[in-house]
């Protein structure tokens, strides 16, 4: 797990560092507020961090405050370090946001036991954050995080003015493949199809399960013309790359899939993004299905 370590002593942060190694965790140096809120502005920033009371320009305190009243959802535990003896200092500590408050000089052994229950309740954390966001079966998103999720890739489009295309994809004749091959021969079709998904998507791409064998693609940076390439490709490989259940059960399957360009000039929101390619899926269905439907 990645350590942040702030603290604007190099000394102190040479063997914080040296003993973070040794405890099995990455270290990340800040040496002062500004740069600690720089590292956790990545999108996968360190979630356990070590904060100096006194650095010059922002106080611990200060910074912690700061990392608080972010809204992003993401979770934090701060331990703070400082010299200040007595109660009021335990108190101004965890009023500004700390989790845990460490004196020094610290008992090194004392530092590592509660390094690793902070690491414990991160990964704690992070597991019920997997559970609330992601779809069991599948593991993509879930529709409450796949709204929120677009609607950030729209904001951040708009925002630089770059294209952004999104895809509604459903299974074809779903109900027939849960009464041939039964609901579990059903649960692995799905699993199936979000990993053709995946497979023809980019890193940043995103994926989500709205329902039942309903799926939604956000692709930013994307116009309609490249988003028809990758929706064919996906199109394609599912027709011709049939879902293996078992050794004597093969099952062949077509999707149909809707497609919609964010339309920036009219300032669309991602429910107006949504209703427009959902309308152009039911348009490939209405057409014969196994196909690709642009919204205009």
């Amino acid at each position: 797990m990645e350590l942040l370590i702030i603290d604007d002593d190099p000394i102190t942060r040479m063997a914080l560092c040296a003993l973070a190694e040794e405890w099995g965790f990455v270290p990340i140096e800040a040496d002062n507020a500004q740069s600690a809120l720089k590292v956790l502005e990545d999108p996968d920033p360190p979630h356990l961090l070590v904060i100096d009371w006194s650095m010059p320009g922002m106080s611990g305190p200060e910074l912690c405050k700061i990392i608080r009243a972010r809204d992003d959802g993401q979770f934090f535990y701060i331990m703070m370090l400082t010299g200040r003896e007595g109660n009021e200092a335990i108190v101004e500590a965890m009023e500004s946001g700390a989790d845990d408050f460490v004196h020094k000089p610290f008992d090194y052994q004392v530092l590592k036991v509660r390094l690793k229950a902070g690491s414990r309740i991160v990964r704690l954390e992070q597991t019920l954050n997997q559970l609330a966001s992601r779809d069991p079966l599948t593991q993509c998103w879930n529709r409450r995080m796949l709204d929120e999720l677009r609607d950030n890739a729209i904001a951040e489009a708009k925002r630089k003015q770059t294209p952004l295309a999104l895809m509604v994809l459903d299974i074809d004749h779903f109900k027939a493949i849960n009464d041939n091959y039964g609901h579990p021969a059903g649960d692995a079709a799905i699993k199936h199809v979000v990993s053709v998904i995946n497979h023809n998507l980019r890193e940043y791409d995103l994926v989500g399960r709205f329902g039942g064998e309903e799926f939604v693609v956000v692709l930013p940076r994307t116009d309609t013309e490249s988003a028809w390439g990758v929706a064919e490709r996906i199109r394609a490989a599912i027709q011709f790359q049939p879902a293996i259940i078992d050794a004597d059960t093969k099952i062949d399957m077509t999707i149909s899939i809707g497609l919609a360009e964010l339309n920036q000039e009219e300032g669309e929101s991602g429910a107006e993004l949504f209703d427009r390619a959902d309308q152009a899926l039911l348009d490939a269905k209405h057409q014969g299905r196994n196909r690709i439907v642009s919204a205009p």
